[in-house]
């Protein structure tokens, strides 16, 4: 049996991680289960929250944004375990996380005003054009 599994982490938009691991820990639905190469193909979603897993003999850390996870089985290589989420933020450590999920918070948080800022010119310049095609004249004698 092989003594690692490959471990994929993928967002919408990016490759998260693509490594080969010894262990996984996830939080699922019914609590948190572990992952070892041999496990048997089963497909779960996965809880926001933090992902640790195991890479030559160090312990590291995924923070997911909600999401599935699907072990897969493979007779002539080792298990493939593939995790689709929004979004996912990697770390070595736990404080070397929290300051990346800071970092996004605060980039997220830009986002959301100029989508805000975005929205209320909008929503003025419909306003506008409202008002102003309700001050015209009728085009011409409606005819019936």
């Amino acid at each position: 049996m092989a003594k690692t599994m490959q471990l994929e982490i993928l967002t919408p938009d990016k490759l998260i991680l693509n490594t080969d691991v010894e262990a996984i820990r996830v939080q699922l639905s019914d609590g948190w289960w572990g992952i070892l190469p041999g496990h048997a193909p089963f497909m779960a979603q996965v809880l926001a929250g933090i992902m640790l897993y195991r890479r030559q003999g160090n312990t590291r850390y995924v923070a997911l944004y909600q999401g599935t996870v699907e072990v897969q089985w493979f007779s002539e290589k080792p298990n493939r375990v593939l995790v689709l989420t929004a979004a996912a933020e990697k770390g070595e450590d736990l404080s070397t996380l929290e300051d990346a999920l800071e970092r996004q918070r605060v980039q997220l948080k830009q986002i959301d005003r100029e989508a805000h800022i975005e929205f209320t010119r909008a929503r003025m310049a419909l306003a506008r054009a409202l008002s102003e095609s309700a001050e015209l004249p009728p085009l011409g004698p409606s005819v019936m």
